[in-house]
């Protein structure tokens, strides 16, 4: 593989120097999997200069070899390519580097499946087409219909062709790790067979273009050849080819990415990417070194050990040693492989990673996201790789931006019907709020809102606004706890929601809005005041019980008329339960609570059962003894505390306040074993009433979850 590599990198008038070219990739084949090995999540990870980025350097160094002569002639061309390449490879290693120390590494896990796999399959037309080229033994730019159809070119491309296709077609037949190696090594024998058989020799099979050209500066006093002089490196053009450099280096990150996921779907094992980025980036400021193409993982070759079993390192270290071994024969080993094997084997590569996308990978992938893939592939095919890349991240952006919006920022719609806040009302404040509580428009917000998704915040609380089958909400709730930010159209959208409250007479108020948000409000006008109250609430259960008490004072008439007292507590049918309750009072014990005593001490045993006769209590829980203490309920009169650790028997898990001064009836344990010994009727009847209260709350609680899982 890395002699086909060299081939196509060193090609046209650099074909005599792809010796050391291939002697080259051998050494950074070496060193990246020594040290993707030893420094990476996973040690069986084997690493290599990778095929995805060959097609591009192959471009660019097709490019400097044509322009260099006339931008600059006293350049050479040779030590250019090679300081280009050595230089992508280095720009490679401090980003991924960078990208690992700075924990940034599952940024790339954003990138679209789509446009990832449009990325590598147009690599792999590329590289298909360069095994073309090499055939050829000319620049992948010179690869044209005429050429091919010359009868001069025939013999040089059709073998490699079929064997190419042969091995892409056995390799789908039969799966195995033999399949490849086998073609290759038959290949070659059989090549140099048909050279004994028909009498050729090797130097009339390289004179007719069927072998690379010697290196004129290699002799048996010279084995390694012509060495780049970096004196006569063309800078200037150099420096013109930094953007597509970056290109490259960014298409090495995506395939560090694909490879690392798809061994982590074979190995069933979760790779640490970040630690894996900052093994490659020490791999490839390493290979630069050496002059090697960038490389990362090869899946292929890093799952082989683990179908057969091997964990260790072992497989890394004889992979690097035999291509240490390799080096040591020296440049002249690659000019004894026939452009039928490395063309061939360059354009089953390439055909391998077009198949993976446009068939393996067509299952998954929607109608749209194939559609893009292929629309990325053609823009690779017609304008150039780096146009692709460009079309690629616009086209990225745009299918982001689709999907997120098709994601409601609106994560449910309620009502303060059947979303109450955390008080307990009395019989008929709970009656107030069961028949106008549709009155409370309640909005539960999430993720970022952004102008994908603000519309649609206003167009349903414009639906909602002008419905009149249930009358036009007069507090619109927004709770944004979940939601993570604010984009200046979604800023636009609150201040067209704040002008359409005001239009329909409804006051718009926000629960638990980040700091962030609130100063972007507040910069538009939409938030007018500087603590919560009124606008904003820190929770939802406070803006909730703002609106709530805004509701009750509205009905204020209503309540005067319904039953207070007593009978708001203890509820009696019939004139039997209404005697019962006349004896059950006789055991009750009347009690008055200045403003801050508490009544229920959290973590205490059960002191009681207690009802509210006037006051509010607040109940408040801590889930430490040093922690802050968290609001629970607000109580208000006519509503019972202590039941459930009273009819438990269990320490109390939450305090209660009273909020001012507050007067209440209450029942010991003893006492009630006395009633129930004493008066069974009247005991019944307590027993009824907080069975009564118990249910209502767990009504409410099951409408609550209903209303949040549709």
């Amino acid at each position: 593989m890395q002699a086909s590599f060299a081939t196509l990198l060193f090609s046209g008038t650099l074909a005599a120097s792809r010796g050391l070219g291939f002697q080259m990739t051998l050494a950074g084949a070496a060193v990246i999997g020594l040290v993707l090995s030893l420094a990476g999540s996973y040690p069986v990870t084997v690493g290599m200069p990778h095929q995805l980025t060959i097609p591009i350097l192959a471009l660019l160094s097709a490019r400097l070899s044509h322009h260099l002569p006339t931008q600059q002639p006293g350049a050479d061309a040779f030590a250019t390519v090679v300081v280009m390449i050595a230089a992508t490879t280095l720009l490679f290693g401090l980003i991924s580097l960078l990208l690992g120390m700075s924990r940034a590494g599952n940024l790339f896990r954003f990138l679209p499946y789509p446009v990832l796999g449009g990325f590598v399959a147009g690599s792999g037309l590329l590289l298909a087409k360069g095994g073309l080229s090499v055939m050829l033994a000319s620049r992948a730019s010179a690869v044209s219909l005429p050429l091919l159809t010359q009868g001069a070119s025939l013999p040089l491309w059709l073998p490699g062709v079929a064997f190419g296709l042969s091995m892409f077609l056995a390799s789908r037949i039969w799966r195995s790790w033999l399949t490849i190696p086998s073609f290759l090594l038959f290949g070659l024998l059989i090549f140099h067979a048909l050279l004994a058989l028909t009498g050729d020799g090797v130097a009339e099979a390289r004179q007719a273009g069927f072998l690379p050209a010697l290196d004129p500066y290699l002799t048996a006093q010279n084995p390694a050849g012509r060495w780049p002089d970096l004196h006569h490196v063309g800078w200037a053009t150099l420096g013109t080819m930094i953007p597509d450099m970056l290109s490259v280096t960014f298409l090495a990150s995506l395939g560090t990415l694909l490879n690392a996921s798809s061994i982590e779907v074979t190995i069933d094992r979760e790779l640490n990417l970040n630690r894996d980025l900052k093994a490659v980036g020490i791999a490839n400021l390493l290979a630069a070194c050496v002059g090697s193409p960038a490389g990362f993982h090869s899946q292929s070759v890093t799952t082989l050990p683990h179908h057969m079993g091997v964990n260790g390192r072992s497989a890394v270290l004889i992979s690097a040693a035999l291509c240490l071994a390799t080096m040591l024969g020296g440049q002249g080993l690659v000019q004894h492989i026939p452009y039928v094997i490395t063309g061939g084997l360059l354009l089953y590569l390439g055909l391998s990673m077009v198949a993976k996308w446009l068939l393996d990978q067509r299952a998954f992938l929607s109608s749209m996201e194939f559609y893009i893939l292929i629309a990325i592939l053609l823009m690779m095919v017609t304008a150039g790789w780096l146009a692709a890349i460009i079309f690629g991240l616009i086209l990225a952006v745009m299918l982001f931006t689709f999907e997120y919006s098709r994601i409601s920022a609106i994560r449910s719609t309620l009502t303060g019907r059947n979303r109450r806040s955390n008080v307990d009302r009395n019989r008929a404040q709970s009656r107030i709020l069961e028949q106008h509580g549709d009155s409370i428009l309640i909005l539960c917000l999430q993720g970022h809102i952004f102008f994908g998704t603000a519309h649609t915040l206003l167009k349903t609380i414009r639906h909602h606004l002008e419905s009149h089958h249930r009358g036009s909400p007069q507090w619109v709730l927004i709770d944004m706890r979940l939601a993570s930010g604010l984009d200046a159209s979604a800023i636009n959208t609150f201040s067209s929601l704040r002008k359409l409250c005001d239009s329909h007479q409804s006051k718009l108020i926000l629960t638990a809005p980040g700091s962030q948000i609130i100063h972007s409000l507040r910069k538009a006008k939409i938030l007018k005041q500087d603590g919560e109250g009124a606008e904003w609430f820190a929770d939802l259960d406070h803006g909730l019980e703002h609106c709530e008490n805004e509701l009750l004072a509205f009905h204020a008439d209503s309540l005067s008329l319904e039953e207070q007292g007593l009978e708001t507590i203890l509820s009696a049918s019939n004139s039997m339960e209404r005697e019962a309750r006349k004896r059950l009072l006789k055991h009750l014990t009347l009690q008055e609570w200045p403003p801050g005593s508490i009544i229920i001490e959290q973590g205490s045993p059960p002191p009681g059962l207690y009802f509210i006769l006037s006051g509010q209590v607040v109940v408040e829980g801590r889930n430490r003894p040093d922690g802050p203490a968290i609001r629970l309920r607000t109580m208000d009169p006519g509503t019972c505390i202590g039941e459930i650790s009273f009819y438990l028997q269990r320490q109390t898990t939450a305090s209660v306040i009273a909020q001012g001064t507050v007067r209440t009836l209450s029942l010991s344990l003893p006492e009630l074993r006395m009633l129930e010994d004493q008066d069974s009727a009247a005991a019944s009847l307590l027993h009824k009433n907080v069975a009564r209260r118990l249910g209502k709350r767990l009504i409410l609680t099951n409408e609550l979850a209903f209303n949040l899982s549709g």
